[in-house]
This record gives structure tokens, C-alpha cells and sequence, in this order.
């Protein structure tokens, strides 16, 4: 339970013990609830659960997965149901679980599955065809589950493999604390995806840790939308809730009315999304229309939360707790939260460690420095990833003596609480001044025309690098480029304000509603060779 001290972590060495425990203290409290690619929504006891995820091994042992293989698990929250069952049988099996993006294009689809030498996929039958182009370029993976619409024939669609057969009733093999668990791939700064190795024992440190921040506990139902084949949904909503015996609630998509609909129902009392959801969330929620009493926390994460959209959420949810997590894929999550208590104390930080981590910050030669300099952000803890899936020369440059280089830049103040100043490659370093893109954003993000702005570099062949700023405005409302820079004039150096503004209606995003700066990059240098 949250609040138990590290030596409690042991006990639990393996996902599938987390899971069993709560069946067994609380079979009949609900454990999920969650979306079926056969239609309509599925709500799953931890007793329902726990016997769900060992006949669909039995079923995927049957077809020939095994312990050791690696299985590539191709589905999005819609599949929700089956994306949850299936994880959980390949722990049963001592196989790993390798989530793979449902947004990916054929090529990223072959590489991930061919890095992480995948021998078995289960996929939404809408995505097969994505699949079935690079085939040929994968023959490793032999055995293929299609997940949705399946003929009443077909051995190989999920609901059929899920009915074909019962679970041994001596149970499985227990998956030892040092097994592989997953592989969580994840971008950066190389060309690829690079594949985060987590075990058993980091999964359930991370799922303690995680519970810990949010001050889960039985009582509580924890809704999100991020989708199932980010750690976001595994690592921060799935087994956090499963540790704390919550009820853990996926939302099909980003729909922000039927999300708003789905927390009446379902008397939501947490939500984690990326910042950019409660900016949609601010736009359509109507306290008059809305009964969100049962809510009591909002955690935000995964990209920096504008102080502005803070102040907003505050005023238009006095009731709520709002919280910020920091973390990343290669940690576990592990990183920091800024708890209410401190919301308006330490505005702009992103919090204290939470249980079992550490932070410290160091300079390029990887030697910490002093308070209040300004450094990249490394993280110790027990969650955080074993390594990079063969790539020994990024592991090695990325974990020095246990410590996670993680390619942020912060900084530490005197009370130990974190400030994110930006990523490493978003940086600016413009005729030698180093600008964070995240300080020049939150200045726009003050002005009352301006519902959300990023900013990038791009090329400039005297200073270097110069600034780009892309903005969207607020429905009905209207500024200039001259007059935005005019509102920055008091409140910025005269080198950090973009000469170039770029107005868009609607900004790229990843799957968790993150802006992809890549794209604006690509957009932004395009936009001055046409110029």
C-alpha cells in the first residue's frame, strides 16, 4: 500500500504477485475498466482480472508463446480490455512484453519489432495491414493474434485463443524480481526508438513509487487517457492502481466531452494527463452542466505545465488538488512530485523526489554541482530501466555508476525541490546566449490572445541558432506577431524574444497530447527556405 517503506518492496518481486495480492484481499473490488475492440466497455474485478489474465495464457501457450519470447502487443486504448489481459498472460508466461506504438507507420513497425527481436504480435485487426507490408521484413515473428472483428474460425483472433482453453489449475511458474518485464521504447535524440529494458522488480518498484506520489489508495478510481503502448499507461495509471488496489480507468481516446461524461459515471476521484489535456479540458467544462464533485486530484505530466494554465485550472477547480509529476521513460517513471501544499510556495518547480529516488544535478563532466546551478537532472532508483535493449554504447553513455543521465537541464534549490528548465536538444543557443524554450513560452502563455505556444530553433547562419515561436490563439480572439513581441519587451532579455511567430490553427502532437517540436523544426526551417 502507499505509504509502505522500501523494505516492503521485496515482497512483491513480480507484476503478477501485485496483482494476485489484491485478488486475493479484494476479490470483488473492481480493478478495471476499460474498452473492448468486440464493442462496448468492460469492467473487470481483481478476482475477474487475475483468472482473465491466466486463461489467456493458457491460450497463448497453446498457439506456441513461451517463456523468454518477445511479444509485440500493437493495440491502443480502444482495445483497451485485451491490451491489459494480454500483458498480464505474458508475465504468466515468463515472456516480454514489448508495447508498440498504434500510431507508427509500416517501417517504425518493422524496426521495433525487428530490434526487439520479437517472436509473437498481437494486434488490432484494424492495424493488420500495417503489419502485413513489412512481414517479410520480420520473419522472426511467427505466431500473429488479431485482436477485434475476428471470423468465428479464425484460431488466431483473441476472443477465440482467450475461450480455447482453461488455465492449468496448478497455476504458472512465478516470473523471478530480475525477469524482463518489458521493453518500453521510447524516442530521443538518436534517429530511432530506443528500447527501455524494465524487470519485474523495477515495474513494482515504479508502480510503489508512482502510487506513493499520487497518494493512491483503495478508495480512489484513477482515469486517463493515455494510451496503453506508452510507460505513461503502464507505469502511471495500470500498475499504480493495481499496487494501491484502485480502480483503474482507461479512456478509449482523447474525446474530452465523453471523458467529462466518463468521470460522472464513473465518480472519477484522480486524473493524470499531459498539460496539454487540461488546456482542451478548461475549454468544455462547465461547472453548471458538470457534476465532478468526486474529483480530488489532478496530476499533469510529461511535458512542462504552464504556470498560467495552472492558476486557470485552480480557479476553475477550487476543489481539486493539483499536482505535478516529472519523469521519464528510461526512470521508471521515477522522478518528483510538487504535492498542493506547495503549488503556490514553489511555483514552477516540478517538485521533491518521490520514495526511492534520487536526484542530483551535474555539469558535462557528470560532477554534481552546487545549489541553484544549473545542470542536467540525473536520477538513482530501483525502478529505473537495466538497460537500453542492445545498444551497449547508448547504456553506457546514458547510466554512469547507477546514476540516469536523462538529457534534462534543471536545477535544485535550497529546500531540494526541482526545477525543469528544458531538454537538453530544445535548448537555444542563439549568437552564445543559452535561452530555455520553455521560459519564452510561458511568457506568451501570459498574454490573454494566446491559448498555447512552443517554441523551437531554427538554423541561422550568424548567430548560430535563432528562435521560432508557434502560436494559437484563443477562439475569437486576435494579436499580431509585433504586438506579441511588444507584450514580451518588460518581461524578456531582447535576444529571447522570437523575431519569428508563426500563428497555426492546431499544433502536431504525439499520442499523449505532447507537442512534437520535431515537427515545428521541420516546419519552421521549410517555412524560411521558402521565404
Amino acid at each position: 500500500m502507499p505509504g509502505a517503506g522500501p523494505c516492503d518492496i521485496p515482497a512483491f518481486g513480480s507484476i503478477i504477485e501485485l496483482v494476485e495480492r489484491q485478488a486475493s484481499r479484494r476479490p470483488n473490488a473492481l480493478a478495471l475498466t476499460a474498452s473492448s475492440a468486440a464493442g462496448g466497455e468492460i469492467r473487470l474485478s481483481y478476482a475477474q482480472l487475475a483468472w482473465s489474465a491466466s486463461r489467456m495464457a493458457a491460450g497463448l501457450a497453446r498457439l506456441g508463446f513461451g517463456r523468454g519470447d518477445h511479444v509485440g502487443l500493437m493495440m491502443d486504448n480502444e482495445a483497451g480490455f485485451e491490451a491489459a489481459i494480454s500483458m498480464l498472460a505474458l508475465y504468466h508466461l515468463g515472456a516480454v512484453a514489448v508495447p508498440v506504438n498504434a500510431r507508427f507507420a509500416a517501417e517504425e513497425v518493422a524496426f521495433v519489432l525487428g530490434k526487439a527481436q520479437c517472436r509473437g504480435l498481437v494486434i488490432m485487426r484494424r492495424l493488420l495491414p500495417v503489419f502485413e507490408a513489412v512481414r517479410a521484413q520480420v520473419p522472426g515473428v511467427a505466431h500473429v493474434v488479431t485482436v477485434g472483428d475476428g471470423a468465428p474460425d479464425d484460431e488466431h483472433d483473441w476472443h477465440r485463443v482467450f475461450a480455447s482453453v482453461q488455465a492449468p489449475a496448478a497455476g504458472w511458474p512465478r516470473p523471478a524480481p530480475d525477469d524482463t518485464s518489458e521493453i518500453l521504447f521510447t524516442s530521443g535524440t538518436t534517429a530511432r526508438p530506443k528500447g527501455a529494458v524494465m524487470t519485474h522488480s523495477r515495474s513494482v518498484a515504479a508502480a510503489y513509487g508512482f502510487a506513493d506520489a499520487l497518494s493512491l489508495d483503495e478508495t480512489d478510481v484513477f482515469q486517463s487517457f493515455f494510451p496503453f503502448f506508452t510507460t505513461a499507461s503502464l507505469h502511471c495509471v495500470l500498475l499504480p492502481s493495481w499496487w494501491a488496489g484502485a480502480h483503474a480507468v482507461l479512456d478509449p481516446g482523447l474525446d474530452i466531452p465523453k471523458i467529462i461524461d466518463r468521470m460522472e459515471r464513473e465518480r472519477t476521484t484522480k486524473y493524470i494527463g499531459a498539460p496539454s489535456f487540461y488546456i482542451f479540458l478548461l475549454d468544455h467544462y462547465d461547472s453548471s452542466r458538470h457534476d465532478l464533485s468526486r474529483l480530488r486530484l489532478f496530476d499533469y505530466g510529461g511535458a512542462s505545465m504552464s504556470v498560467e494554465v495552472v492558476k486557470r485550472l485552480a480557479a476553475a477547480f477550487p476543489h481539486v488538488e493539483l499536482r505535478q509529476t516529472y519523469g521519464q521513460t528510461e526512470s521508471g517513471p521515477a522522478g518528483t512530485v510538487l504535492r498542493g501544499s506547495h503549488a503556490t510556495s514553489k511555483l514552477g518547480s516540478v517538485g521533491q523526489p518521490w520514495p526511492l529516488t534520487e536526484l542530483r544535478i551535474v555539469d558535462d563532466a557528470g560532477i554534481p554541482v552546487p545549489t541553484g546551478t544549473t545542470g542536467e537532472i540525473s536520477v538513482r532508483s530501483p525502478s529505473v530501466m537495466r538497460e537500453y535493449f542492445d545498444e551497449p554504447g547508448l547504456t553506457a553513455e546514458t547510466l554512469k555508476d547507477g546514476w540516469l543521465l536523462t538529457g534534462d537541464i534543471g536545477y535544485l534549490d535550497e529546500d531540494g525541490f526541482l526545477y525543469h528548465v528544458d531538454r537538453k536538444k530544445d535548448m537555444i543557443i542563439r549568437g552564445g546566449h543559452n535561452i530555455g524554450s520553455l521560459e519564452v513560452e510561458e511568457t506568451f502563455f501570459r498574454h490573454p490572445a494566446v491559448q498555447e505556444a512552443a517554441v523551437v530553433s531554427v538554423p541561422h547562419a550568424k548567430l548560430g541558432e535563432d528562435i521560432c515561436a508557434f502560436v494559437q490563439l484563443r477562439p475569437g480572439q486576435t494579436v499580431t506577431a509585433d504586438a506579441l513581441r511588444a507584450f514580451c519587451a518588460d518581461k524578456l532579455a531582447d535576444y529571447k524574444i522570437p523575431r519569428r511567430i508563426i500563428f497555426i490553427d492546431h499544433f502536431p502532437r504525439g499520442p499523449m497530447g505532447k507537442v512534437l517540436k520535431s515537427d515545428l523544426r521541420d516546419r519552421a526551417i521549410a517555412n524560411e527556405g521558402a521565404r
